[in-house]
């Protein structure tokens, strides 16, 4: 009789264990899974952060292109509104000067009395 009872308890104890290895090795199953996941999901975190710094990288090469070519052409505009502007005031004060009347002064260009070098 004690046999049976100590026999009934290893039972017990085999069974227990039997089921407590099976949920680990569910478990551990689970987590292989979620590591493969998690590797996945941590090279795709590489791949967009290195995809993000080139756009960076690009954005910032073309917006420094992009403002040198500004700054040309912002030079060349100050420069033909600074000719301009000493065209039109020469032009007024020719305009404004008395001009003797001659046969000659229709074929005059309005630009004559320009400097050449502005011209």
């Amino acid at each position: 009789m004690t046999s049976w009872l100590i026999d009934f308890v290893l039972i017990g104890a085999l069974l227990i264990t039997s089921l407590r290895t099976g949920s680990m090795y569910k478990e551990l199953k689970r987590l292989r899974s979620e590591e493969v996941g998690f590797k996945k999901a941590l090279e795709d975190a590489d791949a967009s952060i290195n995809r993000a710094a080139n756009a960076v990288v690009l954005l910032k090469s073309e917006g420094v292109r992009t403002l040198r070519a500004l700054e040309e052409r912002s030079a060349e505009a100050q420069e033909l509104a600074e000719r301009l502007d000493i065209l039109l005031d020469a032009y007024e004060r020719a305009r404004v000067a008395p001009t003797p009347v001659t046969p000659d002064n229709d074929a005059v260009s309005r630009f004559a009395s320009v400097p050449t070098a502005i011209r």
